[in-house]
């Protein structure tokens, strides 16, 4: 998840803080419970992103 983090910094400002930018801040403080964690939700919502936007274009393959 951390290779996202250029796109990130792009998207990251005062009022807002990415969860790439999260983990990676975790990381970099040594809490690395806090960093797994964080990484188990990003990609748990990515799976469930992915998943639904199949389920919605009714196209179970994945192909480029």
């Amino acid at each position: 998840m951390i290779s996202e983090l250029s796109t990130s910094i792009l998207l990251y400002n005062v009022k807002t803080r990415t969860m790439t930018v999260a983990i990676y801040t975790e990381v970099i403080r040594g809490n690395y419970g806090v960093a797994a964690a964080l990484s188990t939700i990003l990609t748990a919502l990515t799976v469930i992103s992915l998943l639904i936007f199949m389920k919605v274009s009714k196209n179970g393959d994945i192909a480029m």
